[in-house]
């Protein structure tokens, strides 16, 4: 997954006159869920210029109400920055101004549960019933009753003939619900895409997570029939339980599949991807989810150092960092071929988490593979990431299935491992190359995991089998 100053460009604008104070949105949302500890950006008008008596308050677990403090640089009359208290609670945030004005916004706050890589325990879902290999896979959360409604959405993916040789891309769409604990209830077929792709970015867009007063499910570029990646962006309306048909949205500035994609605070990273001969490329693209549904305008941003694709990537706080991948060319999907170079190496660039935008351009960082890997699923959990399967050095025997590394503020860790309690590949799961991933939280805080689909390194089938936990 994420995200002038503030994207102020392009899309329907509604709401009070520029005029009025207001706080607009928290976290790049209407109504965030947001977890204890989770440093934040508040967006709106009539703040101040500089803080003075101006203050930030939560609702206090047991009543009452909490200061979030307010870093030196982190007031002015449009942005705020902070950090949710410990003891922070749903409901009315209030931002006081610096002229004495109570400003409001309704927020849900999650416990911060650390996540455990050791606990990892991988249980078997429903089998996909979709072309299994590059599914584009999203999730969405919002407020169900006293707890969170979690959705999955499977876009598009391929059947893989000879092996690598080629991929026929799908158009089928499924969604499935999830249940507190993570287990999925199955998949229900929903509408089509206007064309079949496979290896796309999907994201999936609510009130809770974006601008957006709706639903909207996006599916981001990818291969069409014809083995060429493209720029489109398809978008589809609909509900918490369904979506509408599919229309063409705003492109992307350049064909891209196999990219590294994070949604973050409403807005879409998109960072590097193969370009339409399945070339990995140096292009990043951010776009914000706007009012209306659309994209507020790609952004052209810094290109990365080296060319990368079917790699990992994460938006930090005031960071981006991107690892592993390829920068040879290949054919969709990455291939199977063990002898190509996979890379070890990680790359990072400063971004402003008000603005969501970059500050600066792109630099080596320190590798965190201690060998080179690609097409693996990226599992992000706020201070531990994991990656599960790909192309690595003893892939054929499932040695390093899933790595973590911590991250701490914008810093990333080495990946390390194998972690967990069990594997994928001990349970005949194969060794998976190029599966789909994503990560949600349930209501209490605690973070699930869930893997689909993919080609086994060994016997270059299909795998259609779904794995969480």
């Amino acid at each position: 997954m994420a995200l002038g100053a503030v994207l102020a460009c392009g899309g329907s604008a509604t709401g009070p006159a520029p005029s009025t104070p207001r706080v607009d949105f928290v976290d790049g949302a209407i109504e965030p869920l947001l977890v204890r500890g989770q440093t934040i950006v508040i967006e709106g008008f009539g703040f101040g210029d500089s803080q003075g008596s101006g203050a930030i308050d939560f609702p206090r677990v047991g009543g009452g109400a909490v200061s979030a403090p307010v870093p030196s640089s982190g007031w002015s009359d449009r942005l705020l920055r902070s950090t949710v208290p410990d003891s922070a609670a749903s409901g009315v945030l209030t931002v006081t101004s610096a002229d004495g004005r109570h400003l409001t916004a309704t927020v849900h706050i999650l416990p911060h549960v650390p996540f455990d890589p050791a606990t990892l325990a991988w249980q078997s879902r429903p089998v996909f019933p979709g072309a299994p290999a590059g599914v584009a896979l999203a999730v969405a959360a919002e407020l169900q009753g006293s707890g969170l409604r979690i959705a999955v959405y499977a876009a598009g993916g391929g059947e893989p003939l000879g092996g690598d040789s080629s991929i026929v891309p799908d158009s089928a769409v499924f969604a499935g619900q999830v249940t507190p604990g993570g287990a999925l209830s199955g998949w229900t077929p929903l509408r089509v895409l206007p064309a079949a792709r496979a290896y796309a970015a999907a994201v999936a867009a609510n009130r809770f997570n974006s601008r957006l007063n709706g639903h909207a499910l996006y599916v981001i570029g990818g291969v069409d029939s014809t083995g060429r990646a493209r720029a489109t962006v398809f978008q589809a309306l609909g509900s918490a339980d369904t979506v509408g048909p599919f229309t063409t949205i705003e492109a992307l500035p350049a064909p891209v599949a196999g990219a590294m994609a994070v949604v973050r605070r409403g807005r879409i990273y998109v960072m590097g991807g193969t370009d339409s001969l399945g070339r990995p490329q140096t292009n990043v693209f951010v776009g914000r989810i706007g009012l209306d549904g659309h994209i507020d305008g790609w952004f052209v941003e810094p290109s990365l150092p080296t060319p990368r694709a079917y790699g990992g990537g994460v938006v930090l706080d005031d960071g981006v960092r991107v690892f592993g991948g390829m920068a040879d060319s290949a054919t969709a999907g990455g291939g199977l071929d063990t002898l190509q170079t996979r890379l070890t190496s990680a790359d990072s660039a400063p971004t402003s988490l008000l603005s969501g935008f970059f500050t600066g351009g792109w630099a080596p960082a320190a590798a965190p593979f201690a060998q080179g890997r690609s097409q693996f699923a990226t599992l992000p959990f706020g201070d531990v990431i994991l990656v599960v399967g790909g192309v690595y050095a003893g892939a054929a025997g499932g040695g390093a299935e899933t790595l973590a590394a911590s991250v701490s503020g914008d810093s990333l860790g080495d990946f390390t491992g194998p972690v967990g309690t069990n594997t994928i590949f001990a349970f005949g799961g194969g060794a998976l190359v190029g599966p789909a991933g994503i990560t949600w939280l349930d209501g209490d805080g605690t973070g699930h995991g869930l893997v689909l689909g993919g080609v086994d390194l060994v016997s270059r089938e299909r795998r259609a089998a779904v794995w969480g936990f």
